[in-house]
């Protein structure tokens, strides 16, 4: 089953963030985490300029972000990863993947990869910098996004990434928007975002809609209500929101989870629960592709 299931009793078209409290990872890392993040290093490796984009300017942001996200690890989960501090000069031990990584903080000679980069390739999580009052997004890994990639986002502000905007969602976004605007250091929240899917692939980023849409297709004479539960799939983002204290940037992570709807359905109240949100959710808001 699904480790978080954001269905209540009816539509919510609230923004919907908890406080993420001090026994609550900002990193979550399960027995997925090898296959996944084989997979990414696979795409990142394909076509690298795709996956992973960056502005100028915001190196330092970048760094941060690594900083938090390895501590957050080495914290949380030391049997599986450790992390040495001497002045900048930091060893960082990876026991799932046997790796061992030194460098030195502020010198990107020093990693293979650009810092935000580099620690993407550490974690599950989609990792996304934000910056500036409008939250512009100057930095980003996306793997594993929901149909969007960084080609069309990447130096955009919030408002814009969203567009075109539905109507009903509108004054979410805006309260989203001054959230952001308000979120301060050392109180990082999160959420939960759900969709529909006809695939569990986890790389739904742009370059594959067509080849999705076809897939749907395809499938779409077959899905009759005593099929579809075994054919459609709950996706499910679990998102963070950090503000760093130095760089003053966010940090937007995305961890997706994934589960075929008839698997949820077969706890009864998960069922209920799903039927009553599906039911209540306006004509405007419901995706025109699974």
């Amino acid at each position: 089953m699904l480790p978080y299931f954001p269905f209540g009793q009816q539509f919510n078209d609230k923004m919907g963030t908890h406080p993420l409290l001090e026994n609550q990872c900002l990193i979550e890392v399960d027995e997925q985490y090898t296959n996944q993040l084989t997979l990414k290093r696979q795409l990142l490796t394909e076509i690298p300029d795709y996956y992973f984009q960056a502005l100028p300017g915001y190196e330092p942001a970048q760094w941060e972000a690594l900083g938090l996200v390895l501590e957050t690890m080495a914290r949380f989960t030391p049997d599986s990863f450790s992390l040495r501090q001497q002045g900048n000069h930091w060893r960082w031990q990876n026991n799932l993947l046997n790796e061992e990584t030194t460098f030195t903080v502020g010198d990107s000679q020093t990693l293979p990869f650009a810092p935000l980069d580099w620690i993407g390739r550490q974690v599950q999580e989609d990792l996304i910098l934000l910056s500036g009052d409008n939250s512009q997004l100057v930095a980003g890994q996306l793997c594993f996004g929901n149909d969007w990639s960084l080609d069309e986002k990447l130096g955009l502000p919030f408002w814009q990434i969203h567009a075109p905007i539905v109507p009903i969602v509108e004054p979410m976004l805006r309260a989203a928007q001054q959230f952001m605007e308000r979120l301060p250091a050392g109180r990082p929240v999160w959420r939960l975002n759900w969709s529909v899917k006809i695939s569990d692939q986890l790389d739904m980023t742009s370059r594959n809609k067509q080849d999705l849409e076809q897939f749907l297709h395809d499938r779409l004479p077959g899905l009759t209500p005593e099929t579809i539960g075994n054919q459609l799939y709950i996706r499910i983002e679990r998102q963070t929101l950090t503000r760093l204290p130095q760089s003053g940037a966010i940090l937007f992570g995305i961890r997706t989870y994934q589960n075929l709807l008839a698997h949820e359905a077969s706890d009864p109240k998960r069922a209920n629960r799903m039927a009553q949100v599906f039911s209540t959710t306006p004509p405007r808001c419901l995706p025109t592709k699974i």
